[in-house]
């Protein structure tokens, strides 16, 4: 059987709309650059970690409890979750000492309130379908992100109450199911959906670790560029790897003209993680091999590799994204966590004698190779994606 319709572009709608998901809580922190930069680094990372963990674990859970009590269950669910998360960030808060905060622990607590509200709000429209609705609630955000870029809210106050009111809107839409007056059946999660939520908050965890890496590399832009970049692509990819291998399971006449697609299927979605491997070393090479007029140029070297790092690790959430929808939560988790950890032990070694970034990119390399090879062992599976 060949591949199910080549010109069949159905993945392309949904891996779309998630991406349009995506810029709200990134409008919202490039609104939020002024306040951000008020306090130390440590109050957004603690943000993006504590937020996208439970983004990621609540989508997972929330999305079976929406598919089988409806969408108001899924919406409570995932809004219980973020009260959770958001009472554990104003514990935090409370407790850090002033100067893990910046000197303003309101404004800390305001920063996580704001960044987590966005995230609770991409994921109550995944939970509840309501993708294409919120995206149209979230337009404010965009707006503000790109007057606060134009240096609009330059001195004023006006930015931060809009900012905020921007967040409410679509926070309310998104969450307008778990408002409804029929009290939804009383959910009671599955262990095996339990435990895959776990695995998300784990994939999602490593994952704001990676990217806090690259944010304190040094040379954040050229860093994080390649990771923007690359989450249209994997979302694409994912969407259409999971729609092949359906099409296959749904179309397929014979095991044998199963087994054919799979291989297929198999086939270009490694070749499709080929390119970010090829060029993300091919730019390290690089960055050691610079003509003598640009190695002497402040910060080219670190600007290379740190575009190599960000390649990589674009391709390192490609093939973590591949196994999620899978269902190999576990592989992902493992893949996803690797980078950190090797990053905080390897200089323990006293063998190891690299700088930062350069360590970063040999991990993110060795990580994408294995990720690589994990995937085209696990992508003719012939199990349903869950």
């Amino acid at each position: 059987m060949r591949l199910a319709a080549d010109l069949d572009l159905g993945f392309a709608g949904p891996a779309l709309r998630r991406c349009g998901l995506y810029l709200g809580p990134l409008s919202v922190a490039i609104a939020a650059a002024d306040l951000l930069d008020r306090v130390v680094w440590l109050v957004p990372t603690g943000v993006l970690l504590v937020g996208w963990a439970a983004a990621q674990a609540l989508t997972s859970v929330g999305t079976a409890v929406a598919d089988r009590y409806g969408p108001a269950a899924g919406a409570r669910l995932a809004g219980a979750g973020f009260l959770g998360a958001a009472a554990l960030w104003a514990a935090a808060v409370w407790v850090a000492p002033a100067a893990l905060l910046g000197g303003d622990r309101w404004l800390a607590a305001g920063i996580g309130a704001g960044g987590l509200a966005a995230l609770a709000t991409m994921t109550a429209a995944l939970v509840t379908r309501a993708e294409t609705a919120v995206i149209g609630w979230s337009v404010p955000c965009w707006a503000l992100a790109a007057v606060a870029g134009a240096g609009g809210f330059d001195g004023s106050r006006l930015g931060p109450p809009l900012l905020a009111a921007a967040i409410a809107v679509a926070l309310l839409r998104a969450f307008r199911p778990a408002f409804a007056r029929r009290l939804p059946q009383r959910p009671s999660p599955q262990r095996a959906q339990v435990r895959r939520s776990l695995g998300f908050l784990i994939v999602g965890a490593a994952q704001a670790l990676c990217l806090v890496l690259l944010w304190r590399s040094g040379r954040p832009g050229p860093a994080v560029l390649p990771v923007l970049i690359a989450v249209p692509l994997l979302e694409g990819l994912v969407g259409w790897h999971v729609r092949q291998v359906d099409a296959g399971l749904d179309l397929a006449e014979s095991s044998a003209g199963l087994a054919r697609h799979l291989r297929g299927v198999a086939l270009v979605t490694v070749a499709a993680l080929l390119p970010p491997l090829a060029v993300g070393g091919t730019l390290a090479v690089t960055a050691y091999s610079l003509p003598p007029g640009l190695a002497a140029l402040p910060g080219a070297r670190a600007g290379v590799l740190a575009l190599a790092a960000g390649t990589l690790l674009g391709g390192v959430f490609t093939a973590t994204c591949l196994l999620t929808a899978r269902g190999r939560v576990g592989y992902a988790a493992a893949l996803a966590v690797a980078p950190p950890v090797a990053v905080a032990a390897l200089p323990m070694l006293p063998a190891v004698a690299l700088d930062r970034m350069t360590l970063l990119v040999v991990v993110l390399t060795a990580t994408h190779f294995v990720g690589l090879l994990t995937v085209a062992s696990t992508a003719a599976d012939h199990r349903r994606t869950p």
